[in-house]
C-alpha cells in the first residue's frame, strides 16, 4: 500500500477528489474505488471504512469526520489493472487531505511503486513436503541463490517526519545485526550466503521478513545443531534453508527460492510469525524511549508498523520481553546492579556506590545470597558540578512501580540558570527513618564533602527529619529547612480554603520581621481554631519555614523543592524499569544535562551574558525599581545611605510616604534584608552603590555563583561511555537477589499516580521483615502508628479432661503421659494482660517475638522440657473420616488391628484381645512419671490487679527491656539442679535445634530455631531472610471448612521435611556474647517499640477514692506496686532531660 499527502486550494469535491487521482496514478474512473477511513472509538482508536461513490457520500464523509477525534480525511484508493487474462493486479493508495485551506500543494511519497509481472499461484494442500530433502540434496555451497528478492513494498527514505500518519516508518532498534553490518531494522532481504551469530538472530530475520511481506511461513526443519528450514505457509514455492557452521557457531542461509508466487495474508489480520518475542524485538526502541508505555498506545504502534491489530494481552507480553532484553529479568537484574556499576566506574573513575543488605540473605536455587536491600551511586562529575553551586540541596523521593516494590531517592542542587543538577541517587525498600538517614550520611560524605555547611530543603517526612540531626565526625551540620508547599498543605488539612493557603505561602516569603507580624496579624484572623492551634505550635520552628527568619541566609531564596520533584517527573517514565536500567538511565540522563547545558552556557558567555539567568532577572527588575528611590547620605565618608522607596506624590510634585531604608556599602548591611537572604543585591542597594559611583555587580556585593562562569564549571565535566556488555570488565563480587517481600503480587493495573492529599503525611516505617498483609491487621501497627487505643485480650479455657487409669498405659507408650497429667491437673492461672502484651509482638512472619533487642520464640526445647512432648515420631496427620476403625487405629499407633479369623467377616469385631493387647504393649509403671518443669512453674502466685493497667504495664516493661535483663537458659538454672526431671525432658535433645515444619492435621508452622539461638546459649547471627509459611497456610482453620479428607495429601511437601529433618549437636556453635552487626541489622528491620511513649505527664499523687479515672492515671500507688513499671517513668525524665538541654543550648 502506497501512502501520500494530498492538499487541495480549498475544500475539494468529490469530482475534486476523483480528478486528483486519476491525474496522479494514470487511471480511468473504471479502474478506481473509493473508501474513506475515519476514527469512532472514544478512550481507544477504532477505524472504520464508508464506501464513496457519490457526492452525497463525500458530504456524509466529511461530516462525520468532523466530529471525529481526529479530523483529518484519509482516503483509501484502490485501482483493479487488468494486464492480461489470468492476473488482476491491485494497488491499495491511501490519500490523506490534511488541509483544505491552503493555498500551495505538497505532494509526499511515503512509499514507492513496484510492478511486477508473474502468474497467480493456486494454493495446494497436496504440496510435497519431502521437496526440502530433495533440493536440499543438490544444494551447492557456492552456487549463487535460485531466485531474487521477493519485495512487495519497496520503501524509501522518510521525508515528513513529524507526519504522524507515517509512524509505521520509524524503525524500532534491534540488537539483530547481520554479518555484513546491515541492520535487520531496515527492508530485510535474503541472499544466499548470509550469515548470523545465533539460531534467534536467523528466526527473527526470518519472522521480520514474513511478517514486513505479509507471508507467513511454516518450519519445516528445526535442529539447532544442524538446520533450521522454512517453507511458505500458503503453498507456493517460496522456501529457505540454512545450516549451522560448525567451525564459528555461526548461522548461514545455504540456498533459497523467491519470489512469493502467493497472494498477501494481510486481509486475515492475523500472522502466525507476529508473536510476542518477535514484537518485543520490534518495539525494543519505544520502550527505551518510554517504559511506561499503555499497553493499548503499543497495540496501535505494531499495527501501524506491522499492519496487524494484535490482542492486548499479546501486546504486554511483547512489552515484558522487550524490557528484559534491554535489562534483563526483574529478578535477574537485581543481580546485574554490581555488575553495571562496575562497568561505568571502570569507564568512568570516581564513581562512588555502595550496596547494603541490611545482613539479610536469601537462599537461590540451594545457595544463600545477600539480597539488594539498598544501593547507593553517585558520579565525580556531579560531585564536583556542586562545588560550583549554591550550597542548597533540595531533597525528594519517588516510588518504583515495577514488579518489586521500592523508592528512587534523589539529591539535586540548583545552577545560576534555574536548572536542576542531580548529585546522588540511592534505590531503598521504602522510606523510612533508617534509608533516609543511610542515603544522607552517603550524600554527606561523598557528594557534599567537609568543607561547606550545606541546607537541606524537604518536606517533613519523619526520616528526613531525623537524619538532620544526624552527626557525622569531621562534617558541619546539616542545615535543614521545609519546602513552602509541603508546609502549606498542611494548613488545608485544617482549614481548606486558597485565600488562607495564599496568606500562609505570602507570609513564608516575606523578608522581615516586621512584614512577617503583620502578614501573621492579617492570617491569623481567617483561620478557625484548629488552624490557628496548628500554626501556633507551629512557632517555634519558624526559622524552618519563613524566610524572613532564615538566618544567614541559608535558602538562597529557595522556598519549595519544585527542582528536586521536576527531576521526579524526568524519572518518571523509568519507574516501570528493572533497576539495572534504571541506573543506567541516570548515567545517560546526567550525561545529557552536561552536554547540553555546558554548551548553552558557553555560547551566552561568548555572547556577552556573564550573569545567570536567575540573578539577572532578579537585577533587572531591582534596577528598575531603584529610579524610583531617593538616596540621601550620611557619615564621613558617605558609605551610608537612607534610602526612600517610592510612595505617592503631592500635587507640588513632591513624594511621601515610601518607606526608608539604611544601607552600609562599607559593612554590607541592609535594613531590608533582601540581600542577607538572597545573596543578592537589592533595588535600595543598586541607587546607593549609582549614588557612590560603584558596581553593585562587584564580587563583593554579588555572589560569584550567580555568574555564568560557574555556570560553565558546573557543566564542563564529560563523562565517558561504558560501552555494551562484551566490553565490560569481569566482576568477581557477592551475587546479590531481590527482596522477596518487595514483590509486588497484586493481580491487575499498578499505581502509577501518587494519590491527591497532605502532601508530607508521615507515612508508617516500612520494615523489610514485617509484611502488609499481616502487619496492616496486627495489633501492634494499630497501637504504635495508628496510636489507638486496645484492651486485653481474654484468654480460652476449657474444663478439665476426664481421666480413667486405664488411659495410662497408653498414653505412656505414645509418650504423652507427662502432658495428659498436666491437663486433667488443670490449666494454671492465664495473665490475660501479660498474654496479650505477648501477642502484640508475636509475629507471623517469622514465627517469633519481636523483642527490642532481638527475636524470642517458643522452641523444640520448651515443648520438651515443659510438657515433656516427644519430639521424635511421625506427624500428627492423616484421614480425618475413615469407615473403617482398623485403619484409624494403624494410623494413629503404628500397629494394625487383627483381622477376624478365618475371614469371616459377617462376625462383629469392634474390639482386639487381651492377648494381642499383651503382646503389643508393655505394663504401666506408676514409678515412670517423674516431674517437668510444669510441675515447678505451675505455682507463681496470679498477678492481682486492674487488667488494663497491668496490660499498659507490660507492654512499657517490653519497650524498655534489654538482652541483659533476660534468663537466657532458665533451664540451667543453679536452683533447679537437685531436682530430677523426667527422661522425656532431655530424650530428643538434638532435636532442640532442627528447622521444620511443625504438622497437627490442618496446621503447619515452622520451627525456627536459628533466629533465637541465644536461646540456647549461643551468638545470634544475622539470619537468612525466608518466610516461616506462606499465608494460604496461615488462612486454614479450625473456624473454614475444608474438603479435605486426607492432610497426608494436602501437606505431602511438609511432612517430607519433618522426615527427613536433621539432629544436630545443642552444644554446638559460638557461646553467646553481644553481636552488634546482629542488633543492627535487628532494629532497622522491625517494629521494637509497641507504644512509644506511655504518658508525658508528671507522675501523680495517689488518688483518692472518689477519683473517677483512677485506672487511667498513672501515680505513685502503681510505680510502687508489685509490678515494676518504669516505662513511663523513663519517658518523662527523657523528656525533661531533653528540655533542659534545648534550654541550655
Amino acid at each position: 500500500m502506497n501512502e501520500s499527502i494530498e492538499i487541495f486550494d480549498g475544500p475539494p469535491s468529490f469530482s475534486d477528489l476523483v480528478d486528483r487521482v486519476m491525474t496522479k496514478y494514470g487511471c480511468r474512473v473504471d479502474e478506481i474505488s473509493l473508501r474513506g477511513r475515519f476514527d469512532c472509538g472514544k478512550a481507544r482508536a477504532h477505524y472504520v471504512l464508508m464506501k464513496l461513490s457519490s457526492d452525497a457520500n463525500w458530504k456524509h464523509y466529511k461530516d462525520v469526520v468532523h466530529e471525529a477525534n481526529v479530523a483529518c480525511l484519509e482516503v483509501i484508493v484502490e485501482i483493479v489493472r487488468m494486464p492480461g487474462p489470468n492476473v488482476v493486479m491491485r494497488e491499495e493508495v491511501t490519500v490523506v487531505n490534511h488541509n483544505g485551506t491552503q493555498e500551495s500543494e505538497m505532494l509526499h511519497h511515503v512509499l514507492g511503486e513496484t510492478e511486477r509481472d508473474f502468474d497467480l499461484a493456486i494454493a495446494n494442500d497436496d504440496f510435497p513436503n519431502n521437496i526440502f530433502e530433495r533440493d536440499e540434496a543438490n544444494i551447492d555451497v557456492d552456487n549463487v541463490s535460485m531466485g531474487s528478492e521477493d519485495c512487495e513494498l519497496e520503501e524509501d527514505g522518510v521525508v515528513g517526519e513529524e507526519d504522524i500518519s507515517m509512524v509505521h516508518k520509524a524503525i524500532c532498534e534491534s540488537s539483530m545485526v547481520n554479518a555484513e553490518g546491515t541492520s535487520i531494522g531496515e527492508s530485510p532481504v535474503i541472499k544466499k550466503g548470509m550469515k548470523f551469530n545465533s539460531l534467534e538472530e536467523l528466526k527473527f530475520f526470518l519472522a521480520d521478513y514474513a511478517v514486513r511481506l505479509h507471508r507467513p511461513f511454516s518450519v519445516v526443519h528445526s535442529d539447532k545443531n544442524l538446520r533450521y528450514n522454512v517453507m511458505c505457509k500458503q503453498g507456493c514455492h517460496w522456501r529457505v534453508w540454512s545450516r549451522l557452521i560448525s567451525s564459528t557457531g555461526q548461522w548461514r542461509i545455504s540456498n533459497v527460492v523467491q519470489p512469493h508466487t502467493c497472494r498477501s495474508s494481510q486481509p486475515k489480520r492475523e500472522h502466525v510469525q507476529c508473536t510476542a518475542k518477535y514484537l518485543g524485538r520490534r518495539i525494543l526502541g519505544i520502550i527505551r524511549k518510554d517504559s511506561e508505555t499503555s499497553v493499548p498506545s503499543l497495540v496501535e504502534s505494531i499495527f501501524i508498523f506491522s499492519g496487524y491489530r494484535v490482542k492486548y494481552s499479546k501486546a504486554w507480553r511483547a512489552k515484558q520481553h522487550a524490557v528484559a532484553l534491554l535489562w534483563g529479568d526483574w529478578k535477574e537484574s537485581y543481580g546485574m546492579v554490581p555488575r553495571v556499576l562496575s562497568a561505568i566506574t571502570y569507564y568512568n573513575p570516581g564513581v562512588k556506590w555502595w550496596i547494603d543488605s541490611c545482613g539479610m540473605m536469601v537462599p537461590d536455587n540451594g545457595v544463600l545470597k545477600h539480597i539488594l536491600q539498598r544501593v547507593f551511586w553517585c558520579f565525580p562529575q556531579c560531585s564536583e558540578a556542586f562545588q560550583h553551586c549554591r550550597p542548597v540541596i533540595l531533597v525528594d523521593g519517588t516510588f518504583l512501580t515495577g514488579k518489586y516494590k521500592g523508592t528512587l531517592m534523589m539529591v539535586v542542587a540548583v545552577d545560576p540558570e534555574q536548572q536542576i543538577v542531580p548529585l546522588a541517587f540511592a534505590l531503598v525498600e521504602s522510606e523510612n527513618n533508617e534509608s533516609w538517614s543511610w542515603f544522607m550520611k552517603l550524600v554527606r560524605v561523598n557528594v557534599l564533602g567537609p568543607s561547606r555547611i550545606v541546607c537541606m530543603i524537604s518536606d517533613r517526612h519523619h526520616g528526613l527529619l531525623n537524619c538532620a540531626k544526624d552527626h557525622i565526625d569531621g562534617f558541619p551540620p546539616l542545615v535543614h529547612r521545609w519546602c513552602m508547599r509541603h508546609f502549606a498543605a498542611n494548613m488545608s488539612r485544617r482549614q481548606k480554603s486558597n485565600g488562607v493557603i495564599g496568606k500562609l505561602k505570602l507570609l513564608c516569603t516575606v523578608h522581615t520581621e516586621r512584614e512577617f507580624r503583620e502578614k501573621l496579624e492579617d492570617l491569623v484572623k481567617d483561620l478557625n481554631d484548629d488552624a490557628k492551634e496548628w500554626l501556633k505550635g507551629e512557632m517555634r520552628d519558624k526559622d524552618k519555614w519563613a524566610q524572613a527568619f532564615d538566618e544567614g541566609g541559608m535558602r538562597w531564596g529557595i522556598m519549595t523543592t519544585n527542582f528536586s520533584e521536576s527531576l521526579n517527573g524526568v524519572f518518571k517514565g523509568i519507574r516501570s524499569r528493572p533497576v539495572a536500567g534504571i541506573i543506567e538511565y541516570t548515567f545517560e540522563k546526567c550525561n545529557a544535562y552536561f552536554v547540553n547545558r555546558w554548551g548553552k552556557a558557553r555560547d551566552m558567555l561568548d555572547q556577552g551574558y556573564r550573569i545567570g539567568q536567575v540573578a539577572d532577572n532578579y537585577l533587572s527588575e531591582a534596577e528598575l525599581r531603584s529610579v524610583h528611590h531617593l538616596a540621601d547620605p550620611y557619615g564621613p565618608e558617605r558609605m551610608v545611605y537612607s534610602i526612600r522607596s517610592y510612595g505617592s506624590t503631592n500635587i507640588g510634585g513632591e513624594s511621601h510616604g515610601g518607606r526608608h531604608y539604611r544601607v552600609d556599602l562599607h559593612e554590607v548591611s541592609y535594613t531590608c534584608n533582601v540581600p542577607q537572604l538572597l545573596h543578592l543585591p537589592c533595588s535600595h542597594f543598586i541607587t546607593a552603590c549609582k549614588a557612590r559611583g560603584l558596581n553593585f555587580q562587584s564580587p563583593m556585593y554579588l555572589s560569584p555563583l550567580y555568574s555564568r562562569e560557574h555556570t560553565i564549571k558546573i557543566w564542563e565535566s564529560s563523562f565517558q561511555p561504558y560501552l555494551d556488555p562484551s566490553q565490560w570488565p569481569a566482576y568477581e563480587g557477592v551475587g546479590y537477589v531481590p527482596n522477596p517481600s518487595l514483590m509486588r503480587n497484586k493481580v491487575g493495573r499498578r499505581q502509577k499516580k501518587r494519590f491527591t492529599g497532605e502532601m508530607d503525611v508521615m507515612a508508617a516505617p516500612g520494615y523489610p521483615l514485617l509484611e502488609a498483609a499481616y502487619d496492616l491487621h496486627h495489633r501492634a501497627h494499630h497501637l504504635a502508628d495508628m496510636n489507638e487505643h486496645l484492651t486485653p485480650l481474654r484468654a480460652r479455657v476449657h474444663s478439665p479432661l476426664r481421666w480413667d487409669e486405664r488411659y495410662a498405659q497408653y498414653l505412656q507408650r505414645a509418650g504423652f503421659l507427662d502432658i495428659a497429667v498436666q491437663v486433667v491437673g488443670g490449666l494454671p492461672p492465664m495473665d490475660g494482660p501479660l498474654l496479650t502484651a505477648m501477642v502484640d509482638r508475636w509475629r507471623p512472619e517469622t514465627h517469633t517475638f519481636h523483642m527490642p533487642f532481638g527475636e524470642m520464640t517458643i522452641t523444640m526445647q520448651d515443648a520438651a522440657m515443659i510438657l515433656g512432648l516427644p519430639l521424635h515420631g511421625l506427624p500428627v496427620t492423616g484421614i480425618i473420616q475413615n469407615e473403617n476403625w482398623r485403619d484409624m487405629a494403624e494410623m494413629h499407633i503404628g500397629i494394625r488391628p487383627p483381622e477376624p479369623e478365618g475371614g469371616d467377616s459377617s462376625k462383629k469385631t469392634s474390639g482386639v484381645s487381651s492377648a494381642w493387647l499383651r503382646e503389643h504393649f508393655e505394663p504401666w509403671h506408676r514409678h515412670d512419671s517423674l516431674p517437668t518443669f510444669y510441675h515447678v512453674w505451675k505455682h507463681v502466685r496470679p498477678v492481682r490487679g486492674n487488667p488494663d493497667r497491668r496490660y499498659r504495664a507490660y507492654t512499657n516493661e517490653f519497650d524498655v527491656l534489654t538482652q541483659y535483663q533476660v534468663e537466657w537458659k532458665p533451664y540451667d538454672h543453679q536452683q533447679l539442679s537437685d531436682i530430677v526431671f523426667s527422661p522425656t525432658c532431655y530424650r530428643d535433645r538434638e532435636l532442640w535445634r532442627c528447622t521444620t515444619p511443625m504438622i497437627l492435621y490442618f496446621v503447619v508452622e515452622f520451627h525456627m530455631p536459628h533466629r533465637v539461638m541465644r536461646q540456647f546459649g549461643r551468638m545470634q547471627p544475622c539470619p537468612p531472610l525466608e518466610l516461616s509459611t506462606s499465608q494460604q497456610l496461615h488462612s486454614i482453620d479450625r473456624r473454614k471448612q475444608y474438603k479435605e479428607n486426607d492432610w497426608r495429601v494436602k501437606h505431602d511437601r511438609y511432612i517430607h521435611m519433618w522426615n527427613n529433618k536433621e539432629g544436630c549437636d545443642p552444644e554446638g556453635g559460638p557461646y553467646w556474647r553481644p553481636n552488634n552487626e546482629y542488633i543492627r541489622w535487628y532494629c532497622t528491620s522491625t517494629r521494637t517499640k509497641v507504644k512509644p511513649s506511655w504518658t508525658n505527664v508528671p507522675i501523680e499523687d495517689a488518688p483518692s477514692d472518689d477519683d473517677a479515672d483512677i485506672a487511667d492515671a498513672y501515680d505513685t500507688v502503681t510505680r510502687h506496686g508489685t509490678q515494676p513499671e518504669h516505662a513511663p517513668l523513663h519517658d518523662y525524665m527523657g523528656q525533661q532531660l531533653a528540655r533542659l538541654s534545648n534550654e541550655a543550648g
